[in-house]
């Protein structure tokens, strides 16, 4: 799972009220899903409670895309259990992540989970040692080229290659908790689920919905100092890092970010990225590839692209620099 530091800043909502803006107050859920926390709230002038659907929804998503639940659609497909037929959701996440994939040559790629997991970083113990034949011979079961749908199920070219949505379900999760309470008439919303967060409209007393970048500290720091706040609407704002995640052996600090064409911990300065975009799953996934490629090669990617991004990493002297796109600034409160 990816490691995302991102909170809600909950602001108290003002007494006078301005028109053409919900009255009401937000109905506010919270709990656990996906093995994090999630955060929901909507102007709903009927007060409706959808925990019920909700929870219902987050059940239906790990029963397809889990990696941890052994019953699911994916885990089944990773087994090379015959005549797997996948399902709606499993069917967009795949496209979506193949399409991405694509535009990225490779940075996002969903089949570099056997990586992740042999150098530490999945839900197994990693070797302990990673010797280069052992990144070679994993590296050849990596490569979305040889991915592909057909009637409903899916081909891998090598039966013991593995598809690993972690760095993008949460966000399609997030567009699907939005989706249901549009249907449902919301529109005005903040869905948050593990620090991916989608918005829409305002809120109750006419301002922008207010999301916290941390700053990226190696260690928790009581009261999870902010390097900016931005103000979102009907935008979506996932964030990606490598300053918590990350492991030292034989001296040698390793990100959990893997590169999938190197098979190798990147080594770059990029410490964290947000991308802002349309939809989360879009954000969520290029917050991933973005991590891979790096602070100069991301802000040369983004060029002509509906994407906006605010990238944190470290100089020689080992302070805290910032760059981010022309786009983002319009976000950033200052």
């Amino acid at each position: 799972m990816k490691n995302v530091f991102l909170y809600l800043l909950v602001l108290s909502i003002a007494a006078c009220k301005p028109q053409n803006v919900p009255v009401n107050e937000l109905v506010e859920l919270s709990g656990e899903a996906q093995g994090t926390t999630f955060s929901i709230r909507y102007a709903d002038a009927a007060q409706r409670d959808f925990s019920k659907p909700l929870d219902s929804l987050f059940t239906a998503v790990n029963q397809s895309m889990s990696t941890w639940d052994t019953t699911s659609v994916i885990s089944r497909i990773n087994r090379d259990e015959p005549n797997v037929v996948i399902d709606p959701m499993f069917e967009a996440v795949f496209r979506k992540s193949l399409e991405i994939a694509v535009d990225t040559d490779g940075a996002f790629d969903v089949s570099v989970g056997p990586l992740v997991r042999a150098w530490g970083f999945g839900f197994k113990k990693g070797e302990t040692t990673m010797q280069p034949h052992k990144v070679d011979s994993l590296r050849a079961l990596i490569g979305y080229k040889d991915l592909t749908l057909s009637e409903n199920k899916t081909i891998r070219k090598r039966s013991n290659m593995q598809i690993d949505f972690n760095a993008i379900a949460q966000g399609y999760t997030v567009d699907l908790v939005g989706r249901f309470l549009e249907n449902k008439g919301i529109q005005h919303y903040m869905v948050e689920l593990g620090g991916e967060v989608l918005t829409k409209g305002k809120k109750p007393d006419g301002t922008l919905w207010r999301i916290g970048i941390d700053k990226p500290t190696e260690n928790e720091v009581e009261g999870r100092p902010l390097q900016a706040i931005v103000n979102l609407s009907n935008k979506a704002l996932s964030t990606s890092g490598s300053y918590r995640k990350f492991y030292i052996r034989d001296g040698v600090k390793y990100s959990h970010t893997i590169d999938p064409q190197t098979g190798y911990p990147v080594k770059h300065n990029l410490l964290s990225v947000s991308v802002v975009a349309n939809d989360c799953a879009t954000s969520d996934a290029y917050a991933t590839a973005f991590m891979v490629m790096g602070v100069e090669k991301t802000l040369a990617f983004i060029q002509g692209k509906p994407l906006d991004v605010y990238l944190i990493y470290g100089d020689d002297k080992g302070k805290f620099q910032v760059k981010m796109s022309d786009g983002f600034k319009k976000y950033l409160v200052e």
